[in-house]
């Protein structure tokens, strides 16, 4: 939520519990593995043009990695999913991008199936999200 206008600065959507992969998270070019394999990240990306595209992951630490669409030296978009158990009961999910396409983030908890879907609208600023109440499933 804005801090300034109390609404959410993305689109969001909750799959609650659908079928968990049971097998955790299984790294590719196109998917981020977070907390241990834990969180599967991937996006997806649409040009007002019509273009569009799966983000290309890049692993940067066991939390955050990053993506790329058009070019591999052009990072578009850094995301991390944080495990808050210990002090907020949750597991966070933060991105940041550098764009203004159309970009839709999938984080699925492949221990329970939970999917959170973020969307940021096409010919709009990437506003940061901060979403510290998205996995409420510990540990």
């Amino acid at each position: 939520v804005d801090r300034f206008s109390g609404t959410v600065p993305y689109q969001l959507t909750v799959t609650m519990f659908s079928s968990p992969s049971g097998s955790g998270c299984t790294p590719s070019s196109t998917a981020l593995c977070l907390n241990g394999g834990r969180f599967r990240v991937e996006s997806t990306w649409q040009t007002d043009q019509g273009q569009a595209g799966l983000g290309q992951a890049i692993p940067l630490t066991s939390d955050t990695g990053y993506f790329w669409f058009f070019n591999s030296a052009n990072v578009e978009m850094v995301v991390k999913v944080l495990n808050a158990c210990g002090f907020a009961g949750k597991h966070w999910v933060f991105a940041g991008g550098l764009t203004n396409v159309q970009v839709a983030i999938t984080v699925t908890d492949t221990q329970t199936g939970e999917i959170r879907t973020y969307v940021n609208p096409q010919g709009s600023a990437f506003l940061p999200i901060q979403d510290s109440s998205a996995f409420a499933t510990c540990p």
